[in-house]
């Protein structure tokens, strides 16, 4: 960017409005109180998006209080992707996409402090990095943003976006499913969920592993029927849930080590490659290993997700202490 690009850019922010959230079809949200983008603009070559994180939800709001998590700021920046892909770089609603790699990192924990009296509202600037042409057609892009609250940074994100036409995205899914030993349809037995406690939340609605079976880890818990986790229709397990997965998976072994004192953490930094695509019919296992405790006091947590043995995903889970809980 240019000096005067900078000045667009500020410009541009100084403009975005939170009153009303983008059609819900460009967030891929069905329902409207699912969507946290509020606005958007093109500034140059890159995007800003306006983020409104709720005070009140299901999922996001089943935290510890006096904290945003920092999780629900990157599903919003997740759902700006789409925002940006769609309006500005003209790739239509309802073509496959995939996100094989997903990352955030919070560099101002403080900066999502809960005044317990008005939502969150960030902004996001994303630069589009990497392009990548296929027939004549953008076939993938890396994405890179800058999360700031009260212009404040508060956390950085980035993802891989790999693109298909539908018959593409069809014969692979055929392909992926055709691969492994499942029956359309029918679904492995449902394991007991934790006890909400043990991973940092309150409705046990909102928990997504059981009890580890070793070796491979805990079993996923899918209630296919949770407004958020489950806003509309999938053919594969999402990607979303796979982390809150890992997310969980990483507080228990921390907090069962020793290196944090509670389960009430925050997840302040994500690193997640996709391999595969998880499927509904499948027994899905999350494992989780922490290591030793950063010098700021973040415990980084070595993450992966297996299916009929195979992993198809992993990555690493920071955890912080939550602000007034304490920490090792």
């Amino acid at each position: 960017m240019t000096i005067s690009d900078l000045d667009a850019g500020r410009a541009a922010a100084s403009r975005l409005t939170f009153d009303q959230t983008v059609p819900r079809a460009i967030a891929h949200r069905q329902a409207v109180g699912e969507v946290f983008v509020t606005d958007s603009r093109q500034v140059a070559d890159d995007f800003l998006c306006a983020i409104q994180l709720p005070r009140g939800h299901c999922l996001w709001s089943d935290r510890e209080r006096g904290l945003h998590d920092p999780f629900a700021a990157a599903e919003g920046a997740r759902q700006s992707a789409f925002v940006v892909l769609h309006r500005y770089l003209e790739i239509p609603v309802g073509l496959p996409f995939s996100m094989q790699r997903f990352s955030f990192d919070v560099v101002d924990l403080a900066a999502f402090r809960d005044d317990e009296r008005s939502p969150l509202d960030a902004v996001l600037h994303y630069r589009v990095v990497n392009p990548r042409m296929r027939g004549g057609e953008l076939g993938s892009l890396t994405l890179a943003g800058d999360l700031t609250v009260g212009g404040t940074l508060a956390m950085t994100v980035g993802g891989d976006v790999v693109f298909m036409s539908r018959d593409d995205y069809e014969a692979l899914r055929a392909f992926q499913r055709a691969r492994k030993p499942i029956e359309p349809g029918r679904f492995p037995a449902r394991s007991a969920p934790l006890d909400p406690e043990e991973v940092g939340r309150r409705d046990g609605r909102n928990v997504v592993i059981g009890a580890p079976a070793d070796p491979a880890g805990h079993p996923v818990v899918i209630d296919r029927s949770h407004p958020a986790f489950f806003d509309h229709d999938y053919d594969h397990v999402p990607g979303p849930f796979l982390v809150e997965g890992f997310r969980q998976a990483a507080i228990v072994a921390a907090h069962r080590a020793g290196l944090v004192a509670s389960p009430s953490t925050a997840m302040t930094g994500l690193q997640v490659d996709f391999a595969d695509f998880g499927e509904f019919e499948a027994p899905l296992f999350v494992s989780a290993r922490p290591g030793a405790p950063t010098a700021d006091g973040s415990v980084p947590v070595e993450v992966a997700l297996t299916e009929f043995g195979q992993r198809i995903a992993h990555g690493r889970v920071d955890l912080r202490p939550h602000p007034g809980v304490g920490g090792r």
